[in-house]
């Protein structure tokens, strides 16, 4: 086992632990939660008081505890793997705590999802070369990713002597000649952010570059097969699609027709919202899916996708399920640029996705697919360079965004949506893009663009 690693059985007990406080956050005895985990005094006593002072728990009364502030931070444990929904009966948490999430990351912490890689293999003296496949520069949140990268970039500008980049306009053919290319200029290591996870030529080449000694490590969209990666950095996308298909259906009282906006087809991202959406509106048996379409995650394939369903014969739905703001903005543009009344709408990232909603008032929900992920991959593969242990899998949170006024039965703010929109950035703004978003122009211009003219 790695240095400075957490032996599972501690996992375990940590876990069941934490599992002992109600939604509320009561305090409890220490006896009792002793009782309940099964675990001794000696050894038991021991994990409380680190926890304890590690801000995990704290003291309220004399022999009580309860979850500390540090506990707050499980609301954005990985999701992937457990249901991100409460039932509706369970009462909500309080304001600025992810009521949905919370509950399931203390009640339902799996160990697996902190399984880390150990490195040493790849432990090489810097600076780096360091590669990226990148799917494509498609769209306003895909250009945000990568400007975090070239902001972690500058920042290790020291340990990096080169960071290469090829651009493979989300073909898995050119994706894969563009891989060879990096490989053969002597990387040290692979960043690839897939083109289409049903692609069984992909696989075959990133297992083979990682059959070559070259750590490969993904971000964004991962491949079908995930056996050639070290790490994937990415955030929840189930989170994503069940808990804004959680509020769409809440918000129209259980009952409704519902089209579904999705982003790119054969996009790891755009499936598994999909996939969590339908899990989330099968819950409600008044929901109606009348269409599922594609958009590539832009505003003109929102928009088109709209126009099309009208054109068909469509009547104006209760509510649109959109999995990001990049097509939600397209839809929104329809109805009011044709004077209709505008459903209830879910998708965030673009800040004029916010803005618009925001100004005329509709109804919505955003959970922000955050591009600083960018930023941290490049973390991450510095990390595995240095020999460091990583995670396999590392997320990056997911906040719950909601105008005042527009929470549900289940789904609570994280922040408020007037405080979150941008009014003083352009709309093409990405504002999960963290500390790199400050090379974005009120007036308009977009540093971005200056590199990938």
């Amino acid at each position: 086992m790695p240095t400075g690693e957490i032996p599972r059985s501690n996992l375990i007990r940590i876990a069941r632990i934490l599992g002992c406080f109600d939604h509320r956050n009561n305090p409890r005895p220490t006896h009792e939660i002793l009782q309940e985990v099964g675990m001794s005094r000696s050894t038991g006593f021991g994990l409380l008081r680190a926890l304890t002072l590690r801000g995990w728990l704290e003291r309220v009364d004399h022999g009580s505890l309860r979850l500390g502030p540090k506990a707050a931070g499980l609301a954005f444990v990985p999701l992937e793997a457990v249901d991100t929904a409460l039932p509706r009966s369970t009462a909500a948490l309080p304001l600025d705590r992810s009521s949905a999430d919370l509950h399931h990351a203390i009640s339902e912490w799996d160990a697996r999802l902190f399984e880390t890689v150990a490195t040493d293999a790849y432990k090489r003296a810097a600076p780096f070369r360091i590669g990226f496949a990148n799917a494509s520069l498609s769209n306003e949140w895909r250009r945000a990713m990568f400007e975090s990268m070239r902001y972690a970039e500058r920042l290790h500008a020291d340990r990096i002597d080169a960071f290469l980049v090829r651009e493979a306009g989300d073909d898995a053919g050119t994706q894969v000649d563009q891989i060879d290319e990096l490989v053969e200029s002597g990387i040290d290591l692979l960043l690839v952010s897939t083109t289409n996870a049903h692609s069984p030529l992909l696989d075959r080449k990133l297992k083979d570059v990682a059959d070559s000694g070259v750590p490969v490590v993904a971000v964004d969209r991962r491949p079908r097969d995930p056996s050639s990666l070290v790490s994937f950095v990415t955030a929840s996308d189930r989170r994503i699609g069940r808990i804004s298909a959680l509020w769409l259906a809440e918000r129209l009282k259980g009952a409704g027709r519902i089209w579904m906006l999705s982003g790119l087809e054969g996009a790891s991202p755009a499936m598994r919202r999909q996939s969590a959406a339908f899990s989330g509106f099968s819950e409600f048996p008044g929901i109606r899916i009348e269409a599922v379409t594609y958009t590539d995650w832009t505003e003109e394939g929102g928009r088109k996708a709209v126009q099309r369903l009208f054109d068909q014969g469509s009547a104006a739905p209760d509510g649109i399920w959109c999995d990001s703001g990049l097509q939600g903005v397209g839809s929104l543009k329809f109805f009011i640029e044709n004077e209709l009344p505008v459903p209830a709408h879910t998708g965030g990232d673009l800040n004029q996705m916010y803005k618009l909603a925001l100004y005329h008032k509709v109804p919505f929900v955003a959970l922000d697919y955050p591009a600083a992920m960018g930023a941290r991959v490049v973390e991450v593969a510095l990390d595995i360079l240095s020999g460091k242990s990583v995670p396999r899998r590392v997320e990056v949170p997911v906040p719950i965004v909601l105008p005042r006024g527009m929470e549900t039965a289940s789904v609570r703010a994280d922040t408020w949506a007037e405080r979150h929109v941008g009014w003083d950035l352009p709309g093409t703004a990405i504002l999960s893009q963290g500390p790199s978003l400050r090379g974005l122009r009120s007036d308009g211009e977009n540093k971005q663009g200056s590199r990938h003219g």
